[in-house]
């Protein structure tokens, strides 16, 4: 295919690109083209074709047609200065197109009153290698109308060709442009490097471009700060290089912007370069975090250093180089595929998760690019992890920058595995408080294994994998606690009391000894819970409260049972769909919805519909590219997109036989529309497969508009399930991710308290009964609260179920709801978690 058909990308008007307010465009360095004013705030694909690329901030994208031709998309002028605002990028690199699919949505009027201007070039960016044959001059144009026919050229010289000079020249500079190397710079880049007889490239970390194309460059993701590398082969090489480091220097026709401040910093670390002030050794020091992991635990300070090792850049052979990194590759699966094994569901999740990316043939490819060049294994594995790791911080989604911790795992473990390094190599004693700035999820594994008593980190979040992973294996953590912490010496006495996110250094006698005590009455009070845990749960007064399990696989089934679980209130079926390019059938999925309720023995079961989206997307759905996937296509929102899909699952989870109720939850629901047409669905399954008895179908209730709407979802629901983990979130408009704003993460807000509130009493007016399945159901005190507000059953982490059926067992129901009254009528979480230890004291002998 040498010819392409190029459309118009929207409503709008067509004008000659000499008319472009930017000498860049009208002087057709990038590319010639025509200039498109559009009348809507919509961008289409004017061809079918692939993705190139998507400038960071969203205003530009790069379409690959069939015949090779490179079609840049530019909305307005001077758009980049934006940083992304009034732009909705709907496609994401590497997705293939259909003309006329959306491309970015934008804000019109705020473009026209922001931008220098909203005349959009739509230029061709591989010029050198294709003609415009025939295009319109000017007029009103229509999404998909014709606008111009271009045809690659054949018979020309190949300007790939290499050059016959064995000349090399290279420097190192840092991009000082504002808005990084987006189209403008680009191009003039680009421009300057066509003048030398030399083959030209920038290199930012493992990613090299060539020079001679705009899109290789804008791909790059170059910011300001960044080092990036320019690299030269041919007759010309040194006066290139030269000539472009100048160039950029000089800003590539901006002005040059300040640099961030110098200096090399960890890539793991959140400590600012000022000066930080030492905790306090005399007793009086207090240092404030988030819970990773309840849990009470006294030890000494061992302070975990960052991984670092000399790393030579130049290898040997590239042969064995590669022969090495396969190697090592190899060890480190086995051992992530044994302690995957070995480990519980949340271990082998996440490890699963671990080995998904070891196999990912981007890295491993760009590696061995490296390795060809000569470099080490070694150094070619830093690079390439830290290229995918950037390039997965510079999304700024806070859920990517920790799958970029993952990746810096996985860096991490090769790295030990070629170097005969292992990065916990550091003595420590069981039972120590490791402090570290932050802990990757095998060295946790690692030191769990050799116990130590606790975990403390400058940096993390409460839902971390890290977190997660201590709070399966029942290790104390406290994280987000800032710098301070990496100031205390080694071998100093520790409180971790990570229940109310304190830690206590260097303590004084009185309170090592109150320490001691409540830790010995903690001990004796989860011995008594446990040997009671196969007991019903019942208040003091008699009122009684259920008390069941979430699960995320039929492993874990059994394992809660022991532990007292009177159910299932949250059985998590997207384990089923995760890591896999296929949704599993039909077969699949009944057997182990069957082995789950077989290991429940006739238990109540509630199992939530397939929750992707957000975090935890699958390579068998097409999720576009979204700013913020917490508010995008998830949960319900894609099971009503692909019906099939819900459908199948609703006809396995309907084939399960079970002596007791198995009873059918809807993720994200905000709406009675969403539950209605689910319920149509459900319907349609039970009459395929000859079902005449009701099915309970109930709602997640997660979001402000469900529980608002709470009274109204009642009438069509049978139960509802609260999901405080994205209920708070939502209410208090805090991504549950961020680090930063952990501490300010609490579902005992006031806020979140009455939407609670709300849920149950619809429910109570209808007949339906109410539950809590996040994290809060677990927490002692927020119980309580809980079931003084209308809660019949809370859902919790198995390790968790004795503890908060002993402790409601303490507490008069009655009082639970005098205090629920009272509570939701306080300032602030603090306040409400003062007022509910006040109210019941001895829970100081519990959390």
């Amino acid at each position: 295919m040498t010819k392409c058909i190029i459309k118009a990308p929207g409503k709008g008007w067509i004008g000659s690109l000499d008319e472009a307010p930017d000498p860049v465009f009208s002087g057709r360095i990038i590319g010639d083209g025509l200039l498109f004013d559009p009348m809507e705030g919509e961008l289409r694909a004017p061809c079918a074709g692939e993705v190139i690329s998507i400038a960071r901030t969203k205003h530009a994208v790069t379409l690959g047609a069939a015949n090779g031709a490179k079609i840049l998309i530019h909305v307005g002028i001077e758009t980049v200065a934006l940083e992304g605002r009034g732009f909705d990028v709907r496609v994401r690199e590497g997705q293939r197109v259909e003309l006329g699919d959306l491309l970015i949505s934008f804000d019109i009027d705020l473009l026209a009153n922001s931008a220098k201007s909203l005349l959009t070039p739509v230029v061709i960016a591989n010029g050198d290698d294709f003609d415009i044959v025939r295009r319109i001059d000017d007029g009103a144009v229509s999404s998909g109308d014709f606008i111009m026919e271009v045809s690659s050229r054949t018979g020309d010289t190949d300007v790939s060709a290499p050059v016959t000079s064995a000349q090399t020249a290279d420097v190192r500079i840092l991009l000082p442009l504002a808005h990084g190397l987006h189209a403008r710079p680009a191009a003039r880049l680009v421009e300057a490097a066509k003048k030398f007889n030399a083959e030209v490239s920038v290199a930012k970390g493992s990613r090299v471009m060539s020079a001679r194309s705009v899109v290789s460059m804008m791909g790059l993701g170059a910011q300001l700060g960044d080092e990036i590398v320019i690299s030269a082969v041919g007759p010309d090489a040194h006066a290139a290089v030269s000539c472009l480091s100048e160039e950029i220097k000089a800003g590539l026709g901006e002005e040059p912007a300040p640099m961030p401040e110098p200096g090399k910093m960890s890539r793991a670390s959140t400590v600012a370069r000022v000066k930080i002030e030492p905790v306090a050794l005399d007793g009086t020091g207090v240092l404030s975090g988030v819970t990773g992991a309840s849990g009470l635990v006294m030890g000494k300070v061992f302070q975990l250093t960052e991984f670092s090792a000399d790393i030579p850049e130049q290898g040997a052979s590239p042969d064995q180089e590669r022969a090495e990194l396969a190697k090592a590759i190899g060890d480190v699966r086995r051992t992530l595929e044994h302690a995957a094994s070995a480990g519980g569901e949340q271990q082998e999740e996440i490890l699963n998760a671990h080995l998904a990316l070891l196999d990912d043939p981007a890295l491993t490819e760009a590696a061995n690019r490296l390795i060809a060049d000569g470099k080490s294994a070694a150094f070619a594995w830093r690079e390439a992890s830290r290229g995918q790791e950037e390039t997965l911080i510079g999304l700024g989604d806070a859920r990517m920058a920790e799958r970029a911790a993952d990746i810096r795992d996985l860096e991490v473990q090769v790295l030990s595995a070629l170097l005969g390094k292992c990065d916990t190599d550091q003595e420590f004693a069981a039972g120590d408080i490791v402090v570290a700035d932050e802990l990757l999820p095998s060295q946790f594994i690692r030191l769990a294994a050799a116990g130590i008593g606790g975990l403390c980190t400058a940096s993390g979040g409460p839902t971390a994998h890290v977190s997660i992973l201590a709070a399966d294996k029942g290790v104390p953590a406290l994280v987000a606690v800032g710098p301070r912490v990496l100031t205390i010496p080694n071998g100093t006495e520790l409180i971790l009391e990570a229940d109310r996110g304190v830690a206590h250094v260097a303590p004084k006698p009185d309170k090592v000894d109150a320490i001691e005590k409540a830790i010995v009455n903690r001990r004796l009070n989860q011995a008594v819970a446990r040997a009671s845990s196969s007991e019903p749960c019942r208040t003091a007064d008699g009122e009684r409260i259920e008390i069941f399990a979430n699960l995320g696989s039929s492993a874990e089934a059994g394992d809660a049972v022991r532990l007292g679980a009177e159910g299932c209130g949250l059985l998590r079926s997207e384990f089923l769909f995760l890591g896999r390019q296929t949704p599993p059938s039909e077969d699949e999925q009944r057997e182990e919805y069957q082995a789950i309720a077989d290991g429940l023995g006739g238990r109540p079961l509630v199992i939530r519909t397939l929750d992707i989206g957000g975090d935890k997307p699958v390579p068998f759905i097409d999720l576009p590219q979204e700013e913020n996937p917490a508010l995008g296509l998830r949960g319900v929102r894609i099971s009503l997109q692909y019906p099939d899909l819900l459908k199948t699952q609703f006809r396995a989870i309907l084939s399960v036989k079970s002596a007791g109720p198995v009873r059918i939850m809807l993720p994200m629901i905000i709406s009675l529309t969403e539950m209605t047409q689910a319920r149509k669905i459900l319907d349609e399954a039970c009459s395929e497969l000859g079902v005449v008895e009701p099915v309970s179908l109930g709602v997640m209730i997660e979001t402000p508009a469900s529980a608002v709407l709470a009274d109204t979802l009642a009438k069509e629901a049978d139960f509802f399930s609260i999901g405080t983990n994205d209920l708070t979130q939502y209410v208090l408009a805090i991504d549950r991710m961020s680090a930063t704003l952990a501490p300010r993460m609490d579902t005992l807000h006031p806020a979140v308290l009455r939407m609670i509130k709300a849920t149950a009493d619809a429910g109570a007016a209808h007949g339906k009964w109410v539950g809590v399945c996040g994290a809060s159901a677990c927490d002692l005190v927020a119980a309580p609260l809980l079931i003084g507000l209308g809660v019949k059953e809370l859902s919790s982490t198995a390790a968790r179920l004795p503890e908060v059926k002993a402790f409601l067992r303490t507490v008069n129901y009655k009082a639970c709801q005098n205090a629920a009254g009272q509570a939701i009528n306080l300032s602030s979480p603090e306040e409400v978690r003062e007022f509910v230890r006040a109210e019941w004291s001895h829970l100081e002998d519990w959390t």
